[in-house]
């Protein structure tokens, strides 16, 4: 299946048969990321009464009550309310359905993402940004924050970023600041001009099959009323 759309002033094909999700699910069961050194991922089965929610158990269904945070565990989207006092819920931020994204790949230097890194991006598809750092490996979706530096932009990256007009920022890493900048100046620089028509989204993971390039992008967020809440990025390809 596929549908034509206009973005600037050329028209594009859509794949819509071949979806890439970049996501990394929260894990229960198995070896899962950890971002902060926030604790794991856990899930129990509700009881109440002789209800057991657990088939296992002799439970009638499975119901279970899981505890996480949509920070720490995996892939999410947040959004202004994030550093406001305000409450601010991000599901009533990220509310389209289909955005111009360019990916692009950068290999951080001494964890530094630079402007200079960059300078290259130009179009009619940045609504939507998503960095993917070097090296690449598949272990980015159980890996341990604690034990690994992560990259973050410098602060003229972020600018450089909100000048190209951005407003859908997505990275493969636990957070756009340094771990230890409890300022959290480049989240701040981003939402600094109408922030309530943007958002950040973190832990994405997109493999190397996936070309950088030119894409739309589904940014399906969890109903949570909340900052911030776990999502699942999907892109289309797109061609002329």
């Amino acid at each position: 299946m596929q549908m034509t759309v206009k973005i600037g002033k050329n028209d594009y094909r859509v794949d819509l048969k071949s979806p890439c999700n970049i996501s990394i699910p929260v894990s229960f069961d198995k070896k899962q990321l950890s971002a902060f050194g926030g604790s794991p991922a856990k899930k129990e089965a509700y009881k109440a009464g002789g209800f057991v929610g657990d088939v296992r158990q002799g439970g009638s269904c499975n119901c279970e009550v899981y505890s996480f945070s949509p920070h720490l565990n995996g892939t999410h989207t947040e959004c202004v309310g994030h550093i406001t006092g305000k409450r601010i819920a991000v599901h009533d931020i990220a509310t389209e359905s289909l955005i111009p994204v360019t990916l692009v790949t950068v290999t951080p230097k001494k964890s530094l993402i630079t402007d200079a890194m960059l300078k290259k991006l130009k179009g009619d598809f940045l609504e939507a940004l998503i960095i993917r750092t070097l090296p690449n490996g598949n272990n980015k979706a159980t890996r341990n924050y604690s034990k690994v530096a992560p990259p973050y932009f410098t602060a003229e990256a972020m600018h450089h970023i909100v000048k190209l007009g951005v407003r859908h920022l997505l990275v493969d890493f636990p957070s756009v600041d340094r771990v230890d900048d409890d300022k959290l100046v480049n989240h701040r620089i981003f939402w600094a001009k109408n922030p309530l028509t943007k958002t950040i989204t973190e832990l994405v993971y997109a493999p190397d099959k996936i070309k950088d390039g030119h894409y739309l992008l589904n940014l399906q967020v969890a109903a949570f009323d909340g900052d911030a809440a776990p999502s699942r990025p999907v892109l289309y390809r797109v061609s002329k």
